[in-house]
């Protein structure tokens, strides 16, 4: 095996990993790379031995290791939408009262990269670092409308997950919603990535390219439908101000 062959290993088997919603065991991994499992399990050896992955005890299954996470932590912490995005989410929260996030798009999963939360007795766990399938997320959504269309493309063309009862897999359906998305301006997700939880998003364009969503979310009892086009209007507007900060950036 050339260097470049077991880099891009490594990097599939972090992917897949990343992109887990539970540990995965050496048979998954193999699958998933479509190698032997001995490949795989050497794979995940070596990864273990630098803390890059760790191996549960009980279940044998591996997950990103600490120091994955550490280093996530860093790239995340200098991406330059983080500290332009960051002043915008405070506001949003105060707001809404509601829990505002900054999640960035990666091939078929949203990466959460920010999170503001309010002063509530409930709130949502933490999800920066969190990665999720975007066809569920209304952030994914929201920058699978403003976004490449090759990329729209390559998503629709792959097996959508269902994670919940009201989760889109049939990719007529989720191509019709992307379309009304781009009218509205705004995506949401009822219950749709976790029961019981609406998250209401809007894409941060720069040049037109969405590179970046804001979103608010809650549980469903504090979200109720009445309320999502104001909060898609508020989304829209931190939006709007996080991408006007980023084109000042860069000019």
């Amino acid at each position: 095996m050339r260097v470049t062959d077991g880099a891009e290993r490594v990097v599939q088997v972090l992917d897949a990993l990343g992109g887990a919603r539970h540990g995965l065991g050496v048979s998954d991994v193999a699958r998933e790379l479509a190698v032997h499992r001995s490949t795989a399990s050497r794979l995940l050896g070596t990864l273990a031995a630098s803390g890059m992955v760790e191996r549960d005890p009980l279940t044998l299954q591996y997950r990103l290791g600490v120091r994955m996470v550490g280093l996530a932590a860093t790239a995340v912490a200098r991406l330059p939408v983080v500290s332009q995005a960051r002043p915008e989410l405070e506001q949003l929260s105060a707001s809404t009262s509601e829990t505002a996030n900054l999640a960035i798009l990666d091939r078929f999963h949203v990466v959460y990269v920010d999170q503001v939360t309010p002063a509530q007795t409930v709130v949502m766990a933490s999800w920066v670092g969190r990665r999720s399938p975007a066809h569920a997320s209304s952030s994914g959504k929201a920058m699978l409308a403003f976004g490449d269309d090759r990329a729209r493309q390559a998503l629709l063309r792959r097996r959508l997950e269902q994670l919940t009862d009201r989760t889109i897999t049939d990719p007529g359906v989720l191509r019709a919603t992307l379309d009304e998305v781009r009218r509205k301006g705004y995506a949401s997700s009822t219950g749709e990535l976790e029961d019981g939880l609406i998250t209401i998003a809007a894409p941060v364009l720069v040049d037109g390219k969405a590179v970046a969503a804001v979103s608010t979310s809650g549980p469903a009892y504090r979200v109720p439908a009445r309320d999502l086009p104001g909060l898609g209007r508020r989304v829209m507007e931190a939006a709007a101000a996080v991408g006007h900060r980023m084109a000042g950036r860069t000019s």
